[in-house]
């Protein structure tokens, strides 16, 4: 009997083509890096240093507001649902050059790391948290903020610190990410989470 070679099903082809996907299936990254100061000038009260002090971290709360979250279509403050700081991109800039070295840097590393090795990648300041002691974020998704986002960064500046973990949870695993260098004093520290599809 003669075997013949039918044409491959849709089921075959998309099979075949997953199977040829080169890709990392890290969702989340994280790490410390040397300190690079970002040169942070807060309008209506200058250049702030780093490690906050007890004191600038008062001025500084003057002239933030609650963070809001997502709720549905709409944009809520609820401290029970998430107590922290936060400054819009207007009310601040970064003015060391290096900065957006480090930055870019960043990026790249990102960027192999969630396999989008051939994708240009850039990121967008949209805001500036500030978690007093006992702040929090309740469990969450992270919402799409820009078009085309396909992960959230965040860079934790330096300031002695227990605690603060940020819990990572996808598709049954979880990871605990801790800071250790930003709560050092003397590092930054940088999480990335992919934008859930």
């Amino acid at each position: 009997m003669a075997r013949t070679n039918k044409p491959a099903g849709v089921h075959d082809k998309l099979l075949d083509s997953l199977s040829q996907v080169d890709r990392p299936g890290e969702v989340c990254t994280w790490g410390d890096r040397p300190l690079t100061m970002p040169g942070l000038d807060v309008r209506g009260l200058g250049q702030i240093g780093l490690p906050l002090t007890e004191t600038q971290a008062r001025e500084l709360i003057k002239v933030c507001h609650q963070a809001p979250f997502g709720k549905g279509t709409e944009t809520v403050v609820d401290p029970a649902v998430r107590r922290s700081w936060t400054l819009e991109p207007d009310q601040f800039r970064l003015t060391n050059p290096k900065w957006d070295d480090l930055v870019a840097s960043i990026v790249e590393d990102v960027r192999q790391a969630l396999g989008l090795e051939g994708h240009k990648l850039s990121a967008e300041i949209y805001e500036l948290l500030l978690y007093e002691q006992g702040g929090f974020f309740l469990p969450h998704r992270d919402g799409e903020k820009l078009d085309r986002m396909v992960a959230t960064l965040a860079i934790i500046l330096p300031g002695a610190h227990e605690g603060g973990e940020l819990i990572v949870s996808h598709a049954g695993r979880q990871h605990a990410i801790t800071f250790p260098g930003a709560a050092s004093g003397h590092e930054l520290s940088k999480a990335t989470r992919a934008t859930p599809a």
